[in-house]
């Protein structure tokens, strides 16, 4: 008969059951962290680099946007305006936005210098232990993640096409993945493509 520990008794349904979870454990650890359900506390605190306490979901705001970047990556820099210009569209209409450095060596005074350089007008945040990675599932600079109010990932990945690869950038983007997800957002609509593999400059484990 197909006992598992036969010796301790354990019946074929039980075997089954367990072979079961074993499976389903193993499908989810190998399934890329875009389809892998996140999710934040709608309670989350988290501190600025001027030392003040954020709550991501402010009961009046629609969304949050993560964007996690760091100050030495071109193309994070590259997206620098089009960033800028994301926030100015979008801030007023009850989308929060968030920059989440991912660097565990850069200092709050050179995090502060590169937003000043950048022109990025948003709350700072040092990710130093990689908090807010680890909860969406960030793996690049520069990605995205929208949360919904009640800190639900909803998209996570590309700001848009710009790149087609690694040293392949478009003249102009043809997909605008941000975008059309906060606009899915303002009209109380699902977002259709909640996930795109972002390309840029992986994220070191945190130490």
């Amino acid at each position: 008969m197909d006992y598992l520990f036969e010796g301790a008794g354990f019946a074929r349904s039980h075997t089954t059951a367990l072979r079961s979870l074993i499976i389903l454990a193993m499908l989810a650890l190998t399934l890329p962290a875009s389809q892998v359900p996140s999710a934040i506390s709608s309670s989350t605190i988290v501190s600025d680099t001027d030392g003040h306490r954020l709550n991501l979901f402010n009961p009046d705001v629609k969304a949050a946007v993560l964007f996690f970047v760091t100050n030495n990556c071109p193309i994070t820099n590259n997206y620098a305006p089009e960033i800028n210009r994301i926030v100015a569209d979008y801030e007023g209409r009850k989308i929060a936005f968030y920059a989440v450095y991912t660097d565990q060596t850069l200092s709050i005074p050179a995090i502060r210098k590169h937003a000043r350089d950048f022109g990025i007008h948003m709350p700072l945040i040092a990710d130093t232990k990689h908090d807010l990675v680890h909860k969406v599932g960030a793996t690049v600079t520069p990605e995205a993640a929208v949360l919904d109010r009640d800190g639900k990932v909803i998209y996570l990945g590309r700001i848009d096409d710009l790149y087609a690869d690694f040293g392949k950038r478009r003249p102009a983007p043809t997909q605008r993945y941000l975008r059309q997800a906060l606009d899915a957002v303002l009209s109380g609509k699902p977002v259709a493509i909640p996930s795109v593999d972002p390309i840029g400059c992986y994220i070191s484990e945190a130490r």
